[in-house]
């Protein structure tokens, strides 16, 4: 029974808080039944998209830090506190409140780079009376939080969901985190992400009163969505009840299939085909412009579709039982597929996994743009393969020239190949992108001085593991892509250097030991190996590491002589493939250049246009060639 006293009311307040209000001075306890931390890896990357993107909006290069504080601000979401013996207990929004913390961990670890970066270790942890207690304070969480902001290593096996949890997640910031945010722009970032990212607390000292709150705020008055709100406008204009029972039948149940599949898809799907299908227009990569098709479709697509029915050809009753029935339903099971198939590696569809594994969730746009309601499966596939392999081809040609594919900074040149694909046919789309490969700023040369850093450990894991799959699937064995890339399984697969971090080993070619760590560090010097092969033997020189070599992947094996012993298969390929493997009795500077050059050929057949289908094409004609401009950058 709730309190009777009506002077309760003044217990719950609600307030604007930034970010760096609500982690300054406070520290959180969770409730019992707020114990599990359940964010995905799509939830991380979404948070850290739309943080980025609201960002970038507002962000100019040659902006003085004091103008941060008129950018446009961001709202969060409400968070749901009770206030008992100096602690606030997150009733609601811990699981924002967790990820928050994590991104300022990684945050904090970047901003180490500049002389001015803003302290942001504060708020994540205090100390008080010499001991440092986590501002976010769970005592099962304890160990991996500070494994974490020590940047040592935790091994989360046997451990609870939601220690498992933040540990990946953690890493899910690292993956996605923008480039374009990592430079001069980081210490504007952090600055807009404290103090113009906003939530709004609710708080009360009633435990009672606050969980009563929190369920109704997650169990009644649940607002319509732009799902609904569309599919209430759509069905409202068709004249037949037995047309408007069908469609609403087909909503409902393509719908629920989205929805299980993943928790915005509904949403994404119909950004993605509307996008795809009828956005003509985006916003100008300049503050003050006006959102444009695209943008508006991206926030409030059910209000795009209403403003632009003639746009869409929704001219009469019949127009708007066929955009449901026939284009919503075929469309929407495409999209179904590509899901599936961006989970699973597929035969026939192993492009469209690479590029989720990549993270490029912008690949639907075009696909969505090319296919038709009226192609049949088969056409419908080679479509997605071509568009895939060309997408995969571009984010593999951006890693080894260390250039970013970020969504804020390629959705521009997204969108423009999704304008000149659609609606074409097959032979159309394979000549336009055989062009657009010829076209392409960006080649595998960049291998040639490609290395490792601290923010591109995630492509080369992404790029070591595709080339190793590749060699392994030509020579009919191997683990396969799927678990290189696994982060999950036992021993997950990480990047090995060849040689240890020891300078006083390679004297004799360095003088200093930045010319060491330099060569150290190129793709040729770099090997994928399971996590237990690099604490076991990480620190061995090369001559004791060589013998275990011949027990792991293609390209660790090839090092060895015993590779090129009893093992047809390999040999046959490497003769067929003309790549220059040979074995390696000890690794100098110059046996790390070969392999380097060695790399940089394996990388021109993994992604060979003509071998992937995107091979010839014509750029004689006008329309080509000025299409093909808006796809450079």
């Amino acid at each position: 029974m709730l309190h009777s006293n009506p002077t309760d009311v003044n217990n719950i307040h609600g307030r604007a808080l930034t970010v760096r209000q609500l982690f300054t001075g406070r520290k959180y306890g969770l409730d019992y039944y707020q114990r599990e931390y359940a964010w995905t890896d799509a939830n991380v990357k979404e948070l850290i998209d739309d943080l980025s993107r609201s960002f970038l909006q507002n962000y100019q290069k040659n902006d003085h830090r004091r103008q941060v504080a008129y950018y446009r601000p961001y709202f969060l979401g409400p968070v749901v506190t009770s206030e008992e013996g100096g602690i606030r207990y997150l009733v609601d929004g811990q699981q924002r409140l967790t990820t928050l913390t994590l991104l300022l961990i990684y945050l904090n670890r970047m901003g180490k780079n500049f002389e001015d970066a803003t302290g942001l270790a504060a708020l994540v942890f205090s100390v008080q009376y010499g001991e440092k207690t986590l501002n976010i304070n769970v005592r099962e969480r304890e160990e991996v939080m500070r494994a974490i902001l020590d940047g040592t290593t935790f091994d989360p096996t046997d451990q609870s969901a939601s220690v498992r949890n933040i540990w990946d997640r953690y890493q899910s910031i690292a993956d996605y985190y923008p480039d374009e945010l990592k430079d001069a722009s980081l210490p504007y970032f952090c600055d807009w992400l404290l103090d113009r990212v906003v939530l709004v607390e609710i708080d009360t000292t009633d435990p009672d009163m606050a969980l009563e709150v929190f369920e109704t705020m997650n169990d009644r008055g649940l607002r319509l969505s732009n799902t609904d709100m569309l599919k209430g406008f759509l069905l409202a204009r068709m004249r037949e009840p037995e047309t408007i029972e069908t469609a609403n039948e087909l909503w409902r149940s393509q719908i629920t299939t989205l929805t299980d599949l993943a928790k915005n898809a509904d949403s994404d799907f119909f950004k993605h085909w509307l996008r795809g299908k009828y956005a003509n227009t985006i916003r100008e990569r300049k503050r003050g412009a006006v959102p444009q098709d695209f943008d508006i479709i991206g926030t409030a697509f059910h209000k795009w579709v209403r403003d632009n029915q003639e746009a869409i050809g929704l001219s009469n009753a019949d127009a708007y039982a066929k955009l449901v029935n026939r284009d919503f339903k075929h469309m929407s099971r495409r999209y179904i597929r590509l899901l599936k198939v961006s989970r699973r590696l597929t035969p026939g569809w192993e492009h469209v996994y690479y590029n989720a594994i990549t993270g490029l969730t912008l690949q639907y746009l075009p696909i969505m743009a090319a296919v038709t309601p009226d192609d049949n499966q088969d056409t419908f596939r080679k479509k997605t393969k071509i568009i895939a392999a060309f997408l995969d081809v571009f984010v593999a040609r951006r890693m080894v020239n260390f250039r970013n594919f970020g969504y804020s900074t390629v959705s521009y040149t997204i969108f423009n190949l999704a304008r000149d694909v659609r609606n074409k046919d097959l032979d159309a789309l394979k000549e336009m992108l055989a062009d657009r490969i010829a076209d392409l700023d960006e080649s595998f040369e960049g291998v040639t001085n490609f290395s490792i850093t601290q923010r591109n450990v995630s492509h080369i894991r992404y790029l070591l593991a595709r080339m190793t799959a590749w060699i392994e699937d030509e020579c009919g064995n191997g683990v396969g892509f799927a678990e290189y890339v696994n982060r999950q399984r036992k021993d997950p697969f990480e990047v090995e250097h060849i040689w240890a971090d020891r300078y006083d080993r390679h004297k004799d070619e360095f003088s200093n030991p930045h010319d060491f760590a330099d060569h150290r560090n190129q793709f040729g010097g770099l090997l994928l190996l399971p996590k237990s092969f690099n604490q076991s033997y990480g620190a061995m020189a090369y001559k004791d590491k060589l013998g275990p070599y011949i027990r792991h992947n293609i390209l660790a094996k090839s090092l060895n002589p015993q590779a090129y012993e009893n093992n047809p298969k390999f040999v046959d390929f490497k003769k067929k493939a003309r790549l220059p493997f040979r074995c390696h009795h000890e690794f100098k500077k110059s046996d790390i250049e070969e392999r380097q050059r060695l790399y940089r050929l394996i990388c021109e057949q993994v992604w060979n246009p003509e071998r992937l289908g995107l091979g010839g094409g014509s750029s004689a004609s006008k329309e080509s060639k000025e299409s093909r401009s808006t796809f450079r950058g």
